[in-house]
């Protein structure tokens, strides 16, 4: 099972990006509202949102940012 970020979106196409790959795939291909910053896996055969995941890395993504106003705070 993969598990892809939307980098960005140029067009018709997704550029999304994986643990090791990125990859460009038509937005045809693609469910109803995915945006830039969307997560996707691969299910079978299919791309599917995981908001689940995708509020899970938003979550990592705003502690990291508070440590680091915190550190330069002091």
């Amino acid at each position: 099972m993969g598990v892809y970020s939307v980098d960005r979106i140029v067009g018709d196409v997704a550029v999304l990006v994986g643990e090791d790959t990125s990859l460009s795939v038509a937005m045809s291909l693609l469910p109803t509202g995915v945006k830039e910053g969307s997560v996707l896996r691969v299910e079978d055969g299919s791309y599917v949102l995981d908001s689940v995941e995708e509020e899970a890395r938003r979550q990592r993504i705003l502690s990291l940012q508070n440590k680091v106003r915190r550190k330069n705070l002091v």
